[in-house]
């Protein structure tokens, strides 16, 4: 009877129940690095008075975990319990077709997949680190005008019908400012702009609260893959697709996997994140 009441209460009260980062990794859409790998060329560097060439490659690999919450001390990631617990929000709303939430922004580079001999670029492995917590920095998470002083850019607007434009995250919505309130109804589609910018606050702290600088700012064209609540592929960051159907969260927690573009020329060139695309 107890076990059939846990049941009954899991369903009718969904938690956000945490699991291991590794676990979390191991879930990786590796078809990412396949899908994003190309060739740029051959390098040639002097080594010891002798020429040493390499395939200079380039694709993506992840590198990062973010999370979107709407419930005070939330994480899904069980290293990151500490961190969070009993951190106040004022998450938890979406009014008038704008959507808020706080987020959390950690490092994990996994080990590379063993690709049969196939050069991949990849940053050096590192383990589990939080970088950014958004309850820590509630000025700069919250209020825009703060954004707009400490990093003077121009806001893109309309980046639906205009998505190259500079400031835009393709289709998403606006890099900036980099708040948690994004004009838009759907939370599903509101959680991926929320990651892109929590992650850019990390990279980028310009007077925002950071507990560690996280070294990989997610890109346009860089790849985002949400793990929870549903598994779903890895998508280039802003590019067009179904962000929505089947992937609303009952706690409106969402954990997304970063995979950065990086570039390698093994003992030629060492591995570093590419620009926008």
């Amino acid at each position: 009877m107890r076990t059939i009441a846990a049941l009954v209460a899991g369903l009718l009260f969904p938690q956000d129940i945490p699991e291991p980062a590794a676990t979390i990794a191991a879930r990786a859409d590796t078809s990412a690095i396949f899908r994003s790998w190309r060739i740029r060329g051959v390098m040639g560097c002097p080594h010891k008075g002798r020429t040493r060439h390499c395939l200079w490659v380039e694709n993506a690999f992840p590198c990062g975990l973010i999370e979107i919450v709407r419930r005070p001390g939330a994480s899904l990631v069980a290293e990151a319990q500490a961190a969070t617990r009993g951190l106040r929000t004022t998450a938890g709303h979406t009014e008038g077709g704008l959507s808020f939430a706080d987020a959390r922004v950690h490092t994990l580079v996994p080990f590379p997949p063993d690709l049969v001999g196939i050069p991949i670029a990849k940053p050096w492995p590192a383990g589990f680190r939080v970088n950014y917590l958004s309850e820590l920095d509630p000025i700069g998470w919250r209020i825009d005008w703060w954004d707009r002083i400490l990093r003077p850019t121009r806001v893109a607007i309309d980046c639906e019908s205009k998505p190259f434009q500079p400031g835009c995250a393709g289709i998403w919505g606006s890099y900036y400012p980099r708040t948690g309130f994004v004009p838009q109804p759907s939370e599903p589609k509101a959680a991926y702009l929320q990651a892109v910018r929590a992650g850019r606050v990390a990279s980028d702290p310009a007077g925002r609260v950071v507990m560690s600088p996280y070294l990989f700012e997610p890109r346009t064209g860089h790849y985002l893959q949400m793990v929870r609540p549903v598994l779903r592929p890895a998508i280039a960051i802003g590019a067009p697709g179904d962000l929505e159907t089947g992937s609303g969260s009952p706690t409106g927690s969402y954990l997304f996997i970063h995979f950065g573009i990086f570039e390698e020329c093994h003992r030629c060139l060492p591995p570093r994140l590419v620009g926008a695309r």
